[in-house]
């Protein structure tokens, strides 16, 4: 068995056995945007009680004052949750749950979009939606294949990812970076990730230097490319000379919930059509 495949056992043990039953939550709790917007994709949406006050996606989401930055046990215990769902374990925050009765889910960032497919399916099974957690794989599955099969209609293109302007990047390490490397586009930043940490910082002169076609810009706006452009040399960039520019709504672009599926389809139809 490779290494892939017994992480991903070692994962789901780790997420299904804490000493609880398996009954089906009817009081759930997210404080993850990420994985609300996996239960509410997955039917689970009636099960869910509260989630934390990022967790703008679906706009039924019951969205509360918790905090998924500083997660507060006690303020998570007034909702009487019977399942809490979280990303990280903030403050010991899981032993402390648990240790009050409340079982707990923590699913962590994955790193690809095989990871991402399991959380869902991990979700489905625990909260009695396993079903419809299924089909929203299968369904992912096939439109991202098709996504792969347009892309290959393209000489294959690469890419500079900003998350700000000190320039972090997404590398293939983490799990935005893992949707580009799926769709066949060069990531200049996995020359420089060598630790695979999936979040790296260039160096201006390494960007100049690569090159990029395209410069992808998640919840920015047209100031910040007009401030972009007057950075030393950047107008000799490929992307800047050619305006390949793209601005990606922030969500999609940090979520891996079912709309990750967006955020490829937004890429391809940027690359494809430009």
């Amino acid at each position: 068995m490779g290494i892939k495949p017994l992480f991903l056992i070692i994962t789901f043990l780790m997420i299904s056995t804490n000493g609880f039953t398996d009954t089906k939550p009817l009081r759930i709790v997210s404080i993850s945007p990420s994985l609300t917007e996996i239960l509410f994709a997955i039917g689970a949406g009636t099960q869910v009680v509260a989630v934390d006050s990022y967790s703008t996606y679906p706009k039924e989401a019951p969205i509360t004052l918790l905090s998924s930055l500083q997660p507060s046990i006690e303020a998570i215990a007034t909702f009487e949750p019977d399942l809490v769902l979280l990303s990280y374990d903030i403050g010991d925050l899981v032993k402390g749950l648990n240790t009050v009765g409340i079982e707990t889910m923590l699913m962590p960032a994955p790193v690809d979009f095989e990871e991402i497919l399991l959380q869902i399916k991990n979700i489905g099974r625990r909260t009695g939606n396993f079903e419809e957690s299924n089909k929203l794989v299968n369904k992912m599955k096939i439109e991202m294949k098709n996504l792969i099969e347009l892309m290959k209609t393209k000489s294959q293109i690469k890419i500079y990812h900003e998350i700000d302007e000190n320039y972090y990047t997404a590398s293939s390490n983490s799990f935005i970076g893992s949707i580009y490397k799926l769709l066949g586009i060069i990531n200049i930043a996995d020359q420089v990730d060598k630790d695979g940490n999936g979040y790296p910082k260039l160096s201006p002169e390494y960007i100049l230097l690569s090159n990029p076609d395209v410069i992808i810009l998640p919840g920015k706006d047209s100031n910040y490319i007009e401030k972009l452009k007057k950075r030393p040399g950047w107008l000799s960039i490929n992307a800047v000379k050619k305006d390949h520019l793209l601005i990606i709504d922030p969500d999609i672009g940090s979520r891996w919930g079912p709309r990750i599926i967006d955020f490829a389809k937004e890429i391809v139809r940027q690359l494809v059509l430009n």
